[in-house]
């Protein structure tokens, strides 16, 4: 849709691109000259530019321009944050990339989802409006709790919930006339999409750290929104909330026996919804196999079990959903290949570290003899690469049986252990290592003893997380050359 079909589309980019370097000129004015705080020009320069990007899909043909917009300021505002310019967009009371996170986030919507204009503005407005709403509301509360890393209020949440169900409702219905759209979502159902995508946006927004719900937050809304009308028009959205229902108690319950840290139980939370929307009960009984008999085996043997995190989560479930994403949106049926071969690795690498304890003898370095204590990166024992392969099997065999797949075991069990032997390659060679600075312990944290840690040796960049998402693309990437090649 175009507007202003007169104007040429460059002319109306170039002036937005000049009435957002306008727009920071202003607030750089505002705060040196009106002795204003950084951190209220900052929100101007947000509520302004969000509002001109989400008017964009309404001004251009095609995703060229906006697509070019973003990418241009992503980088520029890197470099200004890098630069430490501009103190009115980037000076706040906490480190934060967010003017770098937010244009990237409208890069990946306007790449991917041009074509679903409506849900790319709203996902925009609710990032722009909502966010900067649950800021200034939580600032007047006392009382805080930390999902993650960053502070937040209860008070911030419920307005962020409530001003986002609120732009969801109302730019639905207006969106839809604008648009012409050739029926109207009947009023219960918008309500529902409503609350189940502010619901959404909520959770993505408590677990933001240094600005990333500015990547998160839209994103995630523009998916938890298109799941919940693709399984209304599919006839699918009672499975689709029974399954809401049922995670809630599945995470509530990892949460109070500390499988889970909070931000973990979210993120998972976040992910299993994605999943199941995009397959349904199929797609997702996979990953809970993986996440139940994962915290089964790791609750048998340790005495004090660390609570998973939102890293953690993303670097099992991750990839997985990813794929799911690309199955869902782009009908890709092989994608479900993919899928399994990503969680039958996360489960081998799993079970190889849980089932590899119990060894009698003591773990040797991959491709080395050198003995090691257990748990120490790039260790393997015989017994654990048994289990690599039978935690493996178990998926490639629910994916035979469930989803109705032939010629998968061999394809998901080579996948699972390529995968896990390629975690443990990567922990020996590259993965960072670090020693506590109090009791002196070698460690793959970066907190330890609550103090901060040092990199003894190791990439900075390749955590431990890291590691394991590297295992799950490796295992979906081999699952489907062979399946392709030989199944």
């Amino acid at each position: 849709m175009n507007l202003f079909p007169s104007i040429n589309e460059w002319i109306l980019f170039g002036a937005i691109f000049l009435g957002i370097f306008g727009v920071l000129g202003i607030s750089e004015w505002i705060r040196k000259s009106l002795g204003k705080p950084p951190e209220s020009t900052r929100k101007f320069v947000h509520i302004f530019v969000g509002l001109i990007v989400s008017i964009c899909p309404l001004l251009f043909k095609s995703n060229i321009q906006l697509i070019t917009l973003s990418s241009l300021f992503t980088i520029i505002n890197l470099i200004l944050l890098k630069l430490n310019k501009f103190s009115s967009l980037h000076d706040t009371s906490r480190k934060s990339y967010g003017t770098v996170y937010f244009p990237l986030s409208v890069f990946i919507l306007s790449f991917f989802w041009w074509d679903k204009p409506i849900s790319l503005i709203l996902s925009i407005l609710v990032m722009t409006l909502a966010d900067p709403i649950a800021a200034t509301v939580g600032q007047k509360s006392r009382t805080t709790f930390i999902p993650w890393r960053d502070h937040k209020s209860q008070r911030g949440s419920l307005a962020m919930f409530g001003a986002s169900a609120i732009i969801i409702m109302l730019g639905t219905d207006i969106l839809a006339r604008i648009y012409g759209a050739a029926f109207l979502i009947p009023l219960p159902v918008l309500v529902g999409a409503s609350l189940f995508t502010a619901f959404a946006a909520t959770l993505a927004e408590s677990v933001s750290f240094k600005g990333t719900d500015n990547l998160s937050t839209p994103i995630i809304t523009f998916l938890s929104y298109e799941i919940f009308l693709i399984n209304y028009t599919h006839g699918t959205l009672s499975t689709l909330l029974i399954w809401t229902f049922f995670s809630l108690v599945i995470f509530g319950l990892a949460l109070n026996r500390r499988s889970l840290s909070s931000s973990g139980a979210i993120s998972g939370y976040l992910v299993g919804i994605i999943i199941f929307g995009a397959g349904g009960w199929l797609w997702i009984t996979p990953l809970v196999f993986f996440f139940i008999s994962s915290s089964i085996l790791s609750h048998l043997h340790q005495k004090k079990y660390a609570e998973r995190n939102i890293l953690q989560v993303l670097a099992n479930g991750g990839a997985g959903a990813l794929f799911s994403i690309y199955y869902f949106f782009w009908q890709f049926p092989p994608a479900i290949v993919l899928y399994l071969g990503a969680i039958g690795a996360a489960t081998a690498d799993t079970w190889a570290t849980e089932i590899g304890f119990y060894s009698k003898s003591k773990p040797r370095l991959v491709f080395s003899k050198k003995i090691v204590d257990h748990g120490v990166s790039g260790g393997i024992t015989f017994l654990g690469i048994v289990g690599s392969i039978l935690g493996a099997l178990i998926i490639g065999i629910l994916g035979e049986e469930i989803l109705g797949l032939n010629d998968l075991l061999i394809p998901i069990c080579v996948a699972g252990l390529v995968g896990s032997l390629t975690d443990s390659i990567l922990g020996r060679f590259i993965q960072a290592q670090f020693k506590c600075t109090k009791c002196d312990e070698q460690t793959e944290d970066r907190y330890h003893c609550d103090k901060k840690t040092i990199r003894i040796f190791g990439s900075r960049w390749i955590g431990n997380d890291m590691v394991n998402f590297i295992n799950t693309i490796v295992g979906a990437g081999v699952a489907y050359v062979l399946w392709m090649n030989y199944g």
